[in-house]
């Protein structure tokens, strides 16, 4: 009885739970030597691409098969799970002697095989190199129009045909832009801030202090897609704009040191002047008092000026807008639950669904590829049918890519974010003027004041929250909340402050 080593490889995570799965060969394998008098007697199973050498288990097959002088052949289910280039492929056949067989190509053994095996691993290369060539082309095509070819950048979530802003983390990513800009803060001091802040990789793990430098240095966070060392104008919505991106580059290069009096001016960049429409800014009076005041751009305004103390407690207003009584909370986050439960389910099923389509695609591949080795179709033929299962292969792949990106952004924090809007309003008494800043440009975009009232232009969804609050308007709140995720880095506190209520505020 022949004794042989059978080696196994999937290149993807996909192939090695579907179509060429490790399970799947390890079957044909097995029962291909059963019923050739084969004796398998080791298996070596690969996890990566065959393109390119210095794989690590085949590796360890070639050394083994340069210490045995019992085995005599390399047991696969094709030609390509072998070897994908020359190099691996004469590195068996020419260097070591050792005889190639595939459970799925009849191949001889003889001259004859040995040039039809020596064929096959040209054309895996060509069509790997081909395959890399149009995916390539592709991604920059997709950057040439304005699309980012890649997962979403944090702050951003894939959506089909595109990104969007992702709600939870945008805000979260345009205040590190902020403190960065302003503040006397560093980036290890941002890595220990962002998780306290709620902000995460997309798979839920703390953001290294690398991850924030390439944030922080990503343009295309004001509205440009950099692709292979060009900028190509983006079609997406900027978090910042180039003002903002461009202090945070003189920082990290060391061109100019932070505006060590900005981070007293926290409520700047919010507030509006009721009167005259100017912005409304801050000044330090003493050395030591901050009051806020308006431009006066257009001239001369009765806008009085407030200190900050006095502005913070007044914009105490645009919490106590999105109060929601704790049933009917209550009652959104049960229904949303049951809507999530349902939408995962169809996540899940149109994924396997996904993966049949890509199975069956595959088998069709190896099918057509038969046909061709028996003569059965030209090359013409064959080439045109294998390169339209291969561009349908991509792009059932890139659908079941977004289906996961949406899997991976979904339902961080919902909990929390309920709990927070039960009691937003008492727990901004517990904040410093910093953190009740962040939590109001999280739900705000603008604030117009007068002396005696403010008007408050809410982001979304608050918007939408604040309008049907007013109105008393109960159910359309819970089919706000029902509908979007709430999970705004504007409502969310650190834990601590959650649990310890009764802390003393850092204002008393």
């Amino acid at each position: 009885m022949q004794k042989v080593f059978a080696y196994i490889r999937v290149s993807t995570k996909e192939q090695a739970e579907h179509g060429y799965s490790i399970e799947s060969q390890q079957r044909i394998l097995r029962d291909y030597a059963a019923g050739h008098e084969l004796e398998i007697v080791r298996e070596f199973v690969e996890h990566e691409s065959a393109y390119k050498p210095g794989r690590e288990q085949f590796g360890a097959m070639s050394q083994e098969l340069k210490k045995s002088c019992d085995v005599s052949a390399v047991l696969c289910y094709k030609i390509d799970r072998l070897a994908r280039n020359l190099g691996d492929f004469a590195r068996i056949v020419e260097q070591l002697g050792i005889e190639i067989i595939s459970a799925t190509e009849q191949l001889p053994n003889n001259a004859a095989g040995r040039l039809m095996g020596n064929v096959q691993a040209a054309f895996g290369r060509y069509f790997s190199e081909q395959l890399s060539e149009r995916v390539a082309l592709g991604l920059e095509t997709k950057a040439r129009k304005g699309g980012w070819p890649s997962l979403a950048p944090c702050g951003y979530k894939n959506v089909y045909k595109g990104l969007e802003v992702d709600p939870v983390y945008a805000p979260m990513v345009r205040e590190m832009f902020e403190k960065y800009a302003h503040e006397e803060i560093g980036l290890s001091e941002l890595t220990e801030w962002a998780p306290k802040r709620g902000l995460w990789s997309r798979y839920g793990n703390a953001l290294a202090r690398s991850a924030i430098h390439k944030i922080l240095k990503n343009p295309f966070y004001y509205g440009v897609v950099p692709w292979r060392g060009t900028v190509y104008p983006g079609e997406h919505e900027p978090l910042i704009d180039k003002d903002l991106y461009d202090r945070v580059q003189d920082r990290l290069t060391g061109k100019t040191g932070p505006r060590m009096h900005d981070h007293s001016f926290v409520f700047r960049g919010l507030l509006t002047c009721g009167y005259c429409g100017c912005h409304m800014t801050a000044s330090l009076s003493k050395g030591k008092y901050v009051y806020y005041h308006c431009t006066r751009s257009k001239g001369k305004c009765k806008q009085p000026f407030y200190r900050q103390e006095v502005m913070s407690e007044r914009l105490r207003t645009v919490i106590e807008g999105l109060y929601v009584p704790e049933t009917v909370l209550d009652k959104a986050l049960e229904e949303w639950t049951e809507d999530e439960t349902a939408r995962e389910r169809e996540r899940r099923g149109r994924v396997l669904a996904l993966q049949g389509e890509l199975q069956r695609i595959k088998e069709n591949r190896d099918s057509a590829y038969e046909d061709r080795l028996n003569d059965v179709i030209d090359a013409e033929m064959w080439a045109r049918a294998d390169r339209r299962l291969a561009e349908r292969a991509l792009m059932v792949e890139e659908e079941m890519q977004r289906l996961t990106a949406q899997k991976l952004g979904s339902g961080r924090g919902l909990e929390s974010s309920f709990k927070l809007l039960r009691g937003a309003a008492s727990l901004y008494d517990l904040y410093s003027d910093e953190t009740r800043a962040a939590l109001l440009k999280g739900v705000a975009s603008n604030c117009v004041v007068t002396a005696e009232n403010i008007v408050v232009d809410y982001r979304k969804p608050f918007d939408r929250v604040a309008k049907s609050v007013s109105e008393g308007d109960w159910l359309g709140v819970v089919d706000v909340l029902q509908t979007v995720v709430l999970l705004s880095s504007s409502l969310q506190v650190e834990e601590e402050a959650c649990s310890t209520v009764s802390r003393p505020s850092r204002r008393s």
